[in-house]
This record gives C-alpha cells, structure tokens and sequence, in this order.
C-alpha cells in the first residue's frame, strides 16, 4: 500500500515538470498488488494544446514508469494564469536556425545555432561517436547556445534522453535539471521524430527550457 502512494507521489512530482501543468492529481487503485491507475487530473496553464499535454502524459508514463496507459483517463483543465505581459514576452522562444553534425574518426562534433529575433547563437559540442553518446552530444550543444543566450553558464544539464514509441511514431523525450544550491527541477521537453532524430532532440531540449528562459535571462 505504502509502496503505491509513494508512485502516485512520484507521478505526481513527475508530470509537473511537464510545461505548462500546474497541478498533478493521480487517482489510483491502492487495494490490489498491481499498480493500476483510474484517473489523472491535470490543471494547467492555456498556453499549450490540451493534446500536447496529454502525448507528454503517455510518453512519460511509457518511458519513466513503463506503464501502458490509456489516455482517456487524462483530464485535463485550463485556466488563465500570470501576467498577460509576461505570458506574451515568453510566447517569443529561440527558434532552431541550422544544425550540423560531422563524423570523424571515433569522434562526433554538432553545432548547433539557436536565433532569436535578429540574433543567433552558435555552440559546438565534440565526444565520442557512440550511439548512446550522439544525441547527448546534439542536447548538451543545444544547451550551450541557451547559455550564450541567458549570458550565464551552467544553469541547466542534461539529466536524460529517451526514445520512445507513442501509437504508429516515434518521439523524443529530454529531461533537463536546473542547477541550483537552493532547490531542484527537472523539466521536461518532448519533440516528435520526423525524419530527422537530430531535430527532433534539439527541438525537445528547447521544449523543456523555452517557456521559462525569461525568468533566467
């Protein structure tokens, strides 16, 4: 019994990494040995599509807890929160301007160059040409760029990159912490794979971080 509340705790803390959610309600089956859960109730911001929310939902319950879960028992509900002014200021994200990706030898190098309105920001990152390795590498370039942007350096890190199957596609999900002696946040950023899985996880690293980078820069 104990050991279920924790994961419905958990899930909780979880999807409200998820941009725009406000609040995390899990309504679950605590009676039986298997973890089965009824309802998920989601208030969130309107800033974002209730079906967006609701794939961030299905990709974080298959990825992190490995729970085929259905996505009618999501409900979600939508209010006006913060400052109109604030809301408008971050409605202007970096946009991806180009992505590069050389191979040689053993090595990788990606560059990534981020734009924001006439401005862009150009960021290299090298490692190891492992399949594991290569989509950290794209993230941690992409993060670079956003350092260059906020004129700060090392406020976020890459936590962890997951590809996972959502129906008939692919997505990637990018889980990125913010690096604080004060507190502890995970954010978390989702792109769909179309084509191209480099875009795809630049996009996803933007995702997680573009609506709060005002507050930082």
């Amino acid at each position: 019994m104990e050991n279920m509340q924790n994961l419905s705790l958990e899930i909780e803390k979880i999807l409200k990494c998820i941009p725009g959610v406000l609040f995390t309600k899990v309504v679950s089956e605590e009676n039986i040995e298997d973890f089965n859960i009824d309802e998920i109730h989601i208030v969130a911001t309107t800033e974002r599509n209730p079906k967006q929310i609701s794939r961030d939902i299905q990709s974080i319950m298959s990825a992190k807890f490995n729970l085929d879960f259905d996505h009618k028992k999501v409900s979600i509900a939508q209010i006006e929160y913060g400052n109109t002014a604030n809301t408008a200021q971050s409605n202007k994200r970096l946009k991806i301007a180009s992505i590069d990706y050389a191979i040689k030898g053993n090595q990788v190098k990606a560059e990534v160059i981020l734009q924001y309105d006439d401005k862009t920001y150009t960021a290299e990152e090298i490692g190891p040409n492992t399949l594991s390795n290569v989509y950290r590498i794209l993230a941690n370039a992409t993060l670079n760029a956003i350092h260059q942007y906020i004129d700060r350096e090392h406020v976020f890190a890459i936590e962890d990159i997951e590809r996972v199957k959502i129906g008939k596609k692919e997505a990637v999900i990018v889980a990125v912490s913010i690096v604080s002696s004060e507190y502890e946040e995970i954010l978390l950023g989702s792109a769909l794979i179309k084509g191209d899985i480099r875009e795809a996880v630049v996009k996803a690293t933007l995702d997680a971080l573009n609506r709060g980078l005002p507050k930082f820069s």
